[in-house]
C-alpha cells in the first residue's frame, strides 16, 4: 500500500514524508510525531493520518496507541506547546517539574502549571489506584543483568521474577577506592545495551564522569568478552557509540547535566536504560568544605539527587550513581566505614549497596538498605576481561 492511499494524505504531503525516509504507512505508524512534525506536517495531522491507517489495518494496528503531546493538554494550543519545547519541556517532564520551576524556568503562571498538571493527572486517570494494579506495574518493570551470575542472583526478585538492575529504580554504590565501584557502572554501560533475549534492554547509556575514572578501553574489554560468550554480534564500535560521556569538573557543572539530561531524554524517551554518576558526592565533598556550609551542602545536594530522581521517575532509567566513603571516629567497633552525604544520601536510593575489597581480585558486595531486597553478600571478580563470578 502506497502513502498516497491513506485517507487524508495529499500528493505533497506524500512527497514531504518520503523525503523525511517514510516511505509507506508501517514507517509512518513507527516514527514519532516530533520526525513527523520536522517534515512539515503538524503533530494534529499526524494523528489523524495514523488514526486512518489504524482503521484500514485494524488486525495490524488494533492495540496501537498513540503518543501524548503537549497539545493533548486541555488548554496548551500550539504557540503554547512550541513555546514550551524550546525551552525543553516535554509531556513526560511536565508531571513531574515543581510548579515553582515551571514558573521560574519555563515562563508558566502557578495557576496555569496547576491547571495543566491536573489535566495531565485525570487524563491518566488520577492520583491513585489500588495495590494489585500498582503490583501488577512493578512486576512488569523491565531488568537487565549484572553480566556475572552472583550479582543477578543476589539483586534477583522473586516475587516479580526479575534479576539484575531493574529500570525507573535507583541504586547507590558505596565504598572505598578499588572496592568495585567503576568496574561495575562500566559494565552496566555495556549490559544494558545487549538485546533482551540475552538479558539486556537494548538501550543506550549516559556516563556522567566526576572523578576522571571512565575508560573506553575498559568498556573494549567488557563487551568483548560478553560478544564471545553470548554471540552477541553487535560491533565494539557501535557499543562505544551508544554510551553518552560526560566530563563534570565542578558541581555547578554536575548539576547543570544533570538537567541537560532531563531535556536529551525528551527528545529520545525509549533510546537510553541507565544513567550513570561516578561519582555523586564527589564534588560537594571537595568544593564545600568545614561545618560552617555543611547546611548548604546538603540542600545542594538534595536539589541535586531530585533530579536525578525524576530521570527515573520520567522516563523509567535505572539510575546509578558512586559515592565515597568516610570514617566514623565515635565508633569503635566494628566496621567504622560510612557513606558520605549523611541523611540526604541515606533516603535517596531506592537499593544501597556497599562494597568491599577482599582478598586478591575479589570484592564483597552487600546489600545495605532495599526495601525487597535481603540483607545478603555476593562476591565476584575483577579481571582483564570485566567484572565476573567469583569462582569461590
Amino acid at each position: 500500500m502506497a502513502l498516497t492511499d491513506v485517507p487524508g494524505l495529499g500528493p505533497k504531503s506524500a512527497e514531504s514524508l518520503k523525503a523525511g525516509g517514510i516511505t509507506n504507512p508501517a514507517e509512518l505508524m513507527a516514527a514519532s510525531l516530533a520526525d513527523i512534525e520536522i517534515m512539515g506536517i503538524s503533530r494534529s495531522i499526524g494523528k489523524k493520518l495514523r488514526e486512518s491507517v489504524t482503521s484500514l489495518f485494524p488486525d495490524i494496528y488494533g492495540d496501537f496507541i498513540e503518543e501524548q503531546s503537549l497539545e493533548d493538554i486541555e488548554g496548551i494550543g500550539p504557540t503554547t506547546a512550541k513555546a514550551l519545547r524550546e525551552k525543553g519541556m516535554n509531556i513526560h517532564l511536565l508531571e513531574t517539574t515543581p510548579v515553582r520551576e515551571l514558573e521560574e524556568k519555563y515562563g508558566l503562571t502557578s495557576n496555569s502549571a496547576i491547571k495543566y498538571q491536573s489535566a495531565l493527572t485525570d487524563a491518566r486517570g488520577g492520583f491513585f489506584t489500588d495495590a494489585l494494579t500498582f503490583r501488577d506495574k512493578v512486576a512488569s518493570t523491565p531488568a537487565f543483568t549484572f553480566g556475572a551470575e552472583s550479582l543477578d542472583q543476589l539483586f534477583s526478585i522473586t516475587e516479580y521474577q526479575t534479576q539484575g538492575i531493574r529500570a525507573g529504580e535507583s541504586y547507590e554504590f558505596f565504598g572505598s577506592f578499588r572496592s568495585g565501584k567503576s568496574q561495575l557502572c562500566h559494565q552496566l554501560c555495556v549490559t544494558v545495551q545487549l538485546p533482551r533475549e540475552l538479558g539486556g534492554l537494548g538501550r543506550k547509556a549516559i556516563y556522567v564522569d566526576t572523578e576522571g575514572t571512565f575508560s573506553p578501553s575498559r568498556i573494549t574489554q567488557m563487551a568483548t568478552r560478553l560478544k564471545a560468550e553470548l554471540g552477541w554480534d553487535k560491533p565494539v564500535e557501535k557499543i562505544l557509540q551508544d554510551i553518552q560521556y560526560a566530563r563534570s569538573k565542578n558541581s555547578d557543572m554536575q548539576m547543570g547535566i544533570a538537567s541537560k539530561i532531563l531535556e536529551l531524554l525528551g527528545e529520545a524517551p525509549q533510546e537510553y536504560g541507565i544513567l550513570i554518576v561516578d561519582s555523586v558526592t564527589a564534588h560537594f565533598r571537595a568544593e564545600y568544605a568545614g561545618r560552617g556550609t555543611l547546611a548548604e551542602r546538603q540542600q545542594t545536594l538534595n536539589h541535586h539527587l531530585s533530579i536525578l530522581h525524576r530521570v527515573a521517575d520520567t522516563y523509567g532509567l535505572a539510575v546509578v550513581v558512586t559515592n565515597q566513603v568516610q570514617a566514623n571516629p565515635a565508633q569503635f567497633f566494628g566496621d567504622p566505614t560510612t557513606a558520605v552525604g549523611g541523611n540526604i544520601m541515606g533516603h535517596w536510593a531506592t537499593h544501597r549497596c556497599y562494597l568491599r575489597k577482599s582478598k586478591g581480585e575479589k570484592r564483597v558486595i552487600r546489600i545495605y538498605d532495599s526495601p525487597v531486597l535481603g540483607e545478603l553478600e555476593g562476591v565476584f571478580e575483577i579481571t582483564e576481561e570485566g567484572v565476573l563470578t567469583s569462582t569461590e
